[in-house]
């Protein structure tokens, strides 16, 4: 199928295939009960932490451990997955907010690391990606144009994050927040017929931005001594409950310590998130994908404009979405965003529940569960203003993709960014 004097020519126009995933996770596991146990002045508890997240626990990356050594692990399962040779990727994009360093670009360290393991990748170009959570997304999507457009004959696209490593722990926030990596194959290159897990046919995509740059932010470097258990093993040493001055004095100087942080801004992110992502995107990738009619979609898009809402319209269309794997921020934010897409729970991946919120590797690794099996979590419980429960938690499985099946995949992060992908399993 490719010409040998003209490989980056003839996949014009022609399918992009997402051939595997491929994940890393560290081997640390913290759970609530440990954090909220060594960390007093966090102040809340682990049913708390659960009804409100749908976080259990979360990977923690060692102090000598980057996203450049996450990455690398996630890739080599990808293409031993894929079924490809390494040697004919012609790009490397790496999908980061934690990278160690400004430069060269983690994309660079891991295409280097690769080629020490029997992964050379000599004729590849490397970059890195940052868009906030919404990077890895938004990472398939720059790969996918780059393949189909004949540029490229195949693209490693990576996702990784020590998102533990720029939070204040003196704060709840942080709990939000695990480590872990991604990585997927992109080629124009049909798969085997004999592969063990389906693929998926890349078929449209939506990327927008609508500038807002201190809903969430982080403005310094990181540190490595930033670490949940340093923090822990801190408090143990002091004979009296310690509070956040006296946190940092011991732990940081003042100097490295200073504004290095994420912060987010949680309430004016979650209105975002509910207010404009559903509406924006969604009907126009199923479209592009020739999943929805032309008349299906003026009609939806004029459901945002002020007409009235039209529930049966907004059931027919999301009955065509089998699987749909959102950036997995918060389970009550993403609860809300499958009901308002009419999308039932038992088609929404998530694995916040084992990994909390890995940041732009949190697509990758949900997408990566359910194409070779399945995966379950329990959904928060509602309560009304008095605080009464209005709605128990329920155990949700969602089954593995299977062949024919229709595929959304959604991440959303600073800037503010979202985007949206639909594919096909095949």
């Amino acid at each position: 199928m490719i010409d040998a004097e003209h490989p980056y020519h003839v996949c014009m126009d022609r399918p992009v295939y997402l051939r595997s995933v491929g994940t890393a996770l560290p081997k640390d596991v913290l759970s609530n009960e440990q954090i909220l146990s060594g960390m007093p002045w966090l102040d809340t508890s682990a049913d708390w932490i659960r009804e409100h997240t749908g976080i259990h626990t979360r990977h923690v990356a060692q102090p000598d451990e980057h996203v450049t050594d996450l990455g690398q692990r996630a890739a080599c399962q990808a293409f031993d997955r894929a079924n490809v040779s390494a040697a004919d990727t012609d790009l490397v994009i790496l999908a980061t907010n934690t990278s160690p360093f400004v430069y060269p670009s983690s994309a660079a360290v891991v295409q280097g690391e690769l080629a020490k393991i029997g992964y050379g990748m000599p004729r590849a170009a490397a970059l890195d990606l940052q868009q906030g959570c919404a990077s890895f997304v938004a990472a398939i999507i720059l790969a996918k144009a780059m393949v189909q457009s004949g540029q490229c004959q195949q693209a490693l696209v990576i996702g990784a994050e020590v998102a533990t490593r720029m939070v204040d722990w003196t704060d709840r926030s942080s709990l939000l927040l695990g480590d872990g990596a991604c990585a997927c194959v992109l080629t124009c290159e049909a798969p085997p017929a004999d592969r063990d897990a389906p693929c998926l046919e890349l078929l449209s995509s939506f990327m927008k931005t609508v500038p807002d740059t201190d809903s969430v932010y982080q403005r310094s470097g990181l540190d490595v001594r930033n670490h949940p258990r340093q923090h822990m093993a801190h408090a143990a040493s002091l004979e009296q409950r310690i509070d956040r001055d006296v946190l940092y004095q011991r732990l940081l100087d003042a100097e490295s310590g200073a504004n290095q942080h994420f912060y987010m801004d949680g309430r004016k992110v979650y209105r975002f998130v509910r207010r404009t992502v559903p509406g924006a995107g969604f009907f126009d990738v199923l479209h592009r994908a020739a999943l929805i009619t032309d008349d299906e979609l003026a009609r939806a898009q004029r459901l945002g404009r002020g007409s009235r809402d039209d529930p049966s319209l907004r059931s027919a269309i999301s009955e065509r979405v089998d699987r749909f794997v959102p950036h997995g921020a918060n389970l009550s934010l993403d609860q809300e965003l499958a009901e308002q897409l009419h999308i039932p729970y038992q088609r929404m991946a998530l694995t916040l529940q084992d990994h909390g919120n890995t940041s732009s590797a949190s697509v990758g690794i949900a997408l990566d569960r359910i194409m070779r099996g399945g995966t379950s979590y329990e959904t928060v419980a509602k309560r009304d203003g008095d605080g009464q429960l209005t709605r128990a938690p329920e155990r949700i499985v969602v089954d593995p993709v299977q062949a024919g099946h229709n595929v959304v995949l959604l991440s959303f992060g600073a800037g503010t960014s979202w985007n949206y992908v639909a594919a096909r399993a095949i």
